[in-house]
């Protein structure tokens, strides 16, 4: 098993280096050596695997296929090695959580910080994505847990589990044009609006509430990153629907302003996503049951940070 477990690693680093000379640099083994396990695992499948060409090399559709695969074996088998070493160990080893951008960049950090403080053997890893990336992240077993925004995820192999509330405010420079006591939808519709991408969260509420609203803005400029949008705003350019999470330091230092709005204020929860597997790890177990206790902004333990 061991060899087979190292040809795949091998053939798996070749792919996402995608050349041999780097994957022997990352595997600490030599060049040719990495070319004789991926030769070997070609033999054992009957199929060659990678065109060699004179400049680069070329994953072919068969090699695709084993590469997907082997990313989920190897993630399996070390999810295999955790669990025998949680039945004679106290919770150490790493942890791999996955999070929405929001969530990610302005709450988690200090989740963690406390995590370690109190499990301090546990190693977490953190990976910054949209919703469905992380959704499918965890589905596919390449994390432990995710934390994302919304409820519409299109996976079928996890399980949603909401801890937190977030609201949404519509936010504009106070020296933009767009800036009024009582903006109606007429304005509304008519003001430049940045917005994230599909397949974020906070895209998908801001989509709900021009839906609220009744408005279909036509000046839509998009990015994948809430500091652009931040950024953007406060220079007068716009407006935008961001998490008060977000949008709290510059709110309190004055360089954005809340816009009221004429509908219900839009929230939204944010759930933390596990696999449907029962195969837990304790250090994944322990990271879980923190959240759902102290994971919320609002909690008095992260009060201050």
């Amino acid at each position: 098993m061991k060899r087979v477990d190292l040809q795949l690693r091998v053939f798996v680093t070749v792919v996402e280096e995608n050349s041999f000379t780097r994957a022997a640099e990352k595997l600490h083994i030599s060049q040719p050596a990495i070319s004789q396990h991926v030769q070997t695992l070609e033999q054992r499948l009957g199929v060659r695997l990678i065109d060699r060409g004179r400049r680069r090399l070329q994953v072919n559709p068969a090699g695709r296929i084993v590469y997907e695969h082997a990313k989920e074996i190897l993630a399996l088998y070390r999810r295999m090695e955790r669990l025998i070493a949680d039945m004679q160990e106290v919770p150490a080893g790493p942890v791999h959580v996955g999070a929405s951008l929001t969530y990610g960049e302005y709450v988690l950090p200090h989740v963690i910080a406390r995590f370690r403080k109190a499990y301090p053997a546990v190693q977490p890893s953190v990976s910054i994505a949209n919703t469905q990336t992380i959704a499918h992240a965890v589905a596919v077993r390449h994390l432990d847990i995710g934390i994302v925004e919304g409820q519409d995820v299109v996976e079928d192999e996890v399980v949603l589990t909401p801890f937190a509330e977030d609201e949404m405010l519509v936010v504009a420079s106070p020296a933009s044009p767009w800036y009024a006591e009582a903006p109606d939808r007429s304005l509304l519709e008519r003001a430049t609006w940045f917005i994230r991408e599909p397949g974020s969260g906070t895209r998908e509420m801001t989509d709900r509430l021009f839906t609220q609203l009744g408005i279909q803005p036509r000046d839509l400029v998009e990015y994948t990153s809430s500091q652009v949008i931040k950024e953007s705003v406060a220079a007068g350019l716009g407006l935008a629907c961001l998490s008060r999470w977000v949008v709290a330091r510059e709110l309190a230092w004055g360089m954005l302003r809340t816009l009221p709005i004429p509908c219900a204020p839009v929230k939204r929860t944010f759930s933390i996503v596990t696999p449907k597997s029962v195969f837990e790890t304790k250090a994944s177990k322990l990271l879980y049951s923190f959240l759902m206790e102290h994971g919320s902004p609002e909690n008095p333990s992260l009060a201050g940070e």
